[in-house]
């Protein structure tokens, strides 16, 4: 499987341009957090609060479990163990280990989770082809090994049947969708005392920083996404550079505590960071809304 990975992204790679190199990071942006956090913001503040619920728990739920693989395999890139044969052609986001593919999981998380949501044939369709997209993409970039995006692609579309079979079930009795996400929260508590990587410790909190968010909301805001068009645009247009900001003030602010990166206190300030940017997307700027009344 190795070799014919790495065959196939020098073949792909074979095909550079400036347009493909241009196509294919377009595609992987769908599988990086500001996409994430637009599309989540934008459907829980505005249009669906419950799909925006849903959505937000799957991704997390599928971040964290793919994170947490990640540490256990510890596998490494193509770009490191073939230097000589594959160029990493978006250095930023090939952080961490390389199994299973991170980009791949989570969109594809994502979009089968609309899918199952809706229950419609055609949304599953159209979110295999975007999963395949992400698959091509990861490869030629040089990031992922064939099994990599696989299996990615594989966990994506189970975490996003299970969390739905789970959801459904209990979506219409608050104090049993409660304790499912409460399992869900303490599931992966080992792993801020087994795992070294930070992307862990940040999908993890990312997913702890949502629970919270959602069960608090409910509790004391319960905010309507019925509101006319111009409220809708602009919660979202205030409140998406308000969540970025959040996102690189607090990356900064922990920045001068002068934890070193890859340290265990490095990675508990970034789950500290991404639980309070969730908890403040999910609770606080719903609760502004709600008490300005837009």
């Amino acid at each position: 499987m190795k070799s014919f990975s790495i065959e196939l992204i020098e073949w792909l790679q074979g095909f550079r341009s400036a347009f493909t190199d241009l196509f294919f990071n377009a595609i992987s942006l769908l599988g990086e957090e500001y996409f994430y956090i637009v599309v989540l913001a934008t459907i829980y503040w505005a249009f669906h609060k419950k799909l925006g619920e849903f959505l937000a728990i799957s991704l997390g739920l599928g971040l964290t479990l793919n994170n947490a693989l990640k540490d256990i395999v510890a596998a490494p890139r193509p770009f490191e163990e073939y230097p000589d044969r594959v160029e990493n052609l978006r250095p930023d986001t090939a952080t961490g280990t390389a199994f299973p593919s991170g980009h791949v999981q989570g969109s594809s998380t994502l979009f089968y989770s609309i899918a199952a949501f809706f229950k419609r044939w055609k949304y599953f369709l159209i979110a295999t082809l975007l999963t395949v997209a992400m698959m091509f993409s990861r490869l030629y970039l040089g990031v992922h090994y064939l099994s990599d995006v696989l299996v990615g692609g594989a966990l994506g579309l189970a975490v996003a049947l299970v969390h739905t079979y789970f959801f459904r079930r209990f979506e219409n009795d608050k104090e049993s969708l409660h304790r499912y996400y409460s399992v869900l929260a303490f599931l992966f508590l080992v792993g801020l005392f087994m795992f070294e990587g930070r992307d862990f410790y940040r999908a993890y909190g990312l997913l702890i920083g949502i629970i919270v968010a959602v069960s608090s909301e409910k509790r004391y805001v319960n905010f309507s996404v019925d509101v006319p068009w111009k409220t809708k645009a602009l919660r979202v247009g205030v409140g998406l550079p308000f969540v970025a900001l959040t996102l690189i003030l607090l990356g900064l602010l922990f920045g001068i505590l002068g934890a070193e990166e890859g340290t265990w206190a490095y990675n508990i300030l970034e789950f500290v960071r991404y639980f309070l940017v969730a908890y403040a997307g999910f609770f606080v700027f719903p609760g502004i809304f709600h008490n300005l009344r837009k």
